[in-house]
């Protein structure tokens, strides 16, 4: 092959390499903004909500998946007294929300005492998206490493394959 040819084709190799790395770093902090969405849980400190205006309805809070349950008190009575004793008269569970349709957390007000009242609820939470499995959260972490892994072998590869690196 004559020197022209030879250096078509390299600089072919280099284009191919460059439009490959471009479009996957394009793509890349999209992968990286998802993972923390993902696999964090967050924190909803005296969050005020009405419950529904009749008995045994749900409203919805904020979140996705439940984890852990911290305090709920009737706002109105000011003492931090918390309904999630024995005798609860409110729910704080996960349900399917009749505004969205889609998983939520919900509030439930057991009885006509509790129908329209504000309440105030500390819960941790998993927001919208969130992976309730711990092997799920481990592999969404392992995605970004092997993207970074993919994108570097895209660059490095044709380069190792042909001479450019040969200096003589």
């Amino acid at each position: 092959m004559n020197k022209k040819g030879e250096m078509m084709a390299g600089l072919g190799i280099v284009l191919v390499m460059a439009i490959g790395v471009i479009a996957a770093l394009a793509m890349f902090p999209a992968i990286l903004g998802n993972i923390g969405v993902t696999t964090n849980t967050a924190t909803a400190w005296n969050t005020t909500v009405t419950t529904s205006g009749t008995a045994n309805a749900t409203a919805d809070l904020e979140g996705q998946e439940l984890i852990t349950i911290i305090e709920v008190k009737n706002e109105t009575e000011g003492a931090p007294v918390d309904y999630l004793g024995a005798d609860a008269n409110v729910t704080l569970t996960e349900c399917v929300s009749d505004v969205t349709t889609a998983k939520s957390i919900c509030i439930q007000g057991m009885n006509a005492d509790w129908v329209g009242v504000n309440v105030n609820v500390s819960y941790i939470y998993g927001a919208d998206g969130y992976i309730d499995d711990s092997g799920g959260r481990a592999l969404t972490t392992l995605i970004a490493i092997f993207a970074a892994l993919a994108i570097a072998m895209v660059a490095l590869i044709p380069v190792l394959k042909s001479d450019v690196l040969n200096f003589k």
